[in-house]
């Protein structure tokens, strides 16, 4: 019996000891984040709902919801991947307010609030601090939603006294939504991002252009059964601000982007 007690009270000093020594503070502020986001209450994934009988000033203002608000997202650490050994991957989450489309065309019953989007991402380091990632999303039943993508990102500075740095994005993305919409969007972006130990904050802007394809419920002159597709294209600007924490060779990205609405994302990854 107290050798027993003796192996248990080894295994839990020396897992606390593991705990103190190779997770770390800030680890566990990672993790705790992480779980602060999966415990708040979050809409359900579900699928983009848009409204019938869209005037061309409607389908415009779906473009800016709907075209930015699926556009790429950096969700990643601002400093370069490191050349070709630099390697990431991770799934993000992204928070579209989806509210404003209810009040366009005849509307949307019952109205949407919110709408959660999932996404995958690879980013690879191709040359010095030029780094390329490929996001996408699978078709699935219960989204409606297929979208693929992604950015290049050079990182232009790095102060030499300073864990500071400025990077280029441009990026590019396309989503098909329900089959009512194929819209891609388009952006450049400047970044400036600091990097403090395993924390590293980031905020820049840019400007965005989508274009889109609606399915409208009219016939064609040709063909009284097919639908007529109608063309929108939308240019506006763009702000973000994120931060990225580290754990080990895990990661936590949380990011706002500011387009006509705000989108909310978070990203858990990890990168070599």
């Amino acid at each position: 019996m107290g050798r027993m007690r003796r192996l248990r009270s080894h295994t839990i000093d020396s897992m606390w000891f593991f705990s103190r020594s190779y997770l770390g503070r800030n680890n566990w502020v990672a993790i705790g984040l992480l779980a602060f986001w999966m415990l708040v209450p979050h809409p359900a994934f579900a699928a983009i709902q848009l409204p019938k009988n869209m005037s061309v000033a409607d389908r415009e203002e779906a473009l800016r919801i709907v075209g930015f608000g699926t556009s790429s997202k950096i969700l990643s650490d601002p400093y370069p991947l490191g050349g070709h050994a630099g390697f990431e991957a991770g799934l993000s989450l992204e928070n579209v307010v989806a509210e404003d489309l209810s009040r366009l065309g005849n509307g949307v019953r019952p109205p949407q609030q919110e709408v959660l989007l999932s996404k995958l991402t690879i980013g690879k380091g191709v040359y010095n601090d030029v780094d390329l990632f490929l996001q996408f999303t699978p078709y699935t039943k219960q989204e409606e939603l297929a979208q693929y993508g992604g950015f290049v990102r050079w990182g232009f500075y790095q102060a030499s006294y300073l864990p500071v740095g400025l990077s280029l994005i441009a990026h590019v993305n396309s989503a098909n939504i329900g089959n009512q919409l194929n819209a891609r969007s388009y952006g450049a972006d400047l970044i400036a991002g600091v990097n403090v130990d395993n924390l590293a904050l980031y905020i820049g802007g840019g400007v965005i252009e989508s274009s889109g394809i609606f399915l409208v419920d009219e016939p064609t002159p040709t063909d009284p059964e097919a639908r007529a597709q109608a063309k929108s294209l939308v240019t506006g600007s763009h702000a973000l601000v994120g931060a990225n924490l580290r754990f080990s060779q895990f990661f936590l990205s949380l990011q706002i982007d500011r387009y006509t609405l705000p989108v909310f994302s978070a990203k858990l990854g990890v990168r070599f």
